[in-house]
């Protein structure tokens, strides 16, 4: 589902989808985040960050959550991009100092360390997790 703003005219606001957490899926994914990147003619280092919280918070729910079914939005806030994943887990991710030496266990932290706001918050039927990355509003 795509909403429009009325006040922007044509210009796409927020891009939201319905899905099954799968990592076979991640790349179909970030291409259509790829394409609002575009879209809202963001910079490639907007559009990198924007790619790595995309995979990176779908995979958490594809790795953790036992019903994987969640939704995807992608957000145009103030010139910036907000990615949430809602999903249908109470439990709320923790995010340490990583196991360097660990295969695993690394990416929120890397994340946060890359965005602007990282955060979550338990929602009704789950939680939700969000990424913000500063960016630079579209053309009028």
């Amino acid at each position: 589902m795509t909403l429009i703003g009325q006040d922007a005219g044509t210009q796409r606001l927020s891009h939201s989808w319905a899905l099954t957490a799968r990592r076979e899926d991640l790349a179909h994914f970030r291409r259509l985040a790829s394409l609002a990147m575009r879209e809202w003619g963001q910079p490639s280092s907007v559009a990198e960050v924007v790619l790595h919280g995309v995979t990176e918070l779908l995979s958490n729910v594809a790795r953790h959550v036992e019903d994987p079914r969640c939704t995807l939005e992608l957000t145009l806030v103030g010139g910036g991009v907000l990615v949430t994943v809602h999903d249908r887990s109470p439990v709320l991710p923790v995010i340490t100092l990583p196991d360097w030496t660990a295969e695993e266990g690394r990416g929120l932290w890397l994340l946060r360390e890359m965005a602007d706001d990282l955060g979550y918050a338990g929602a009704e039927g789950g939680k939700r997790v969000w990424v913000r990355v500063a960016g630079e509003a579209p053309d009028a």
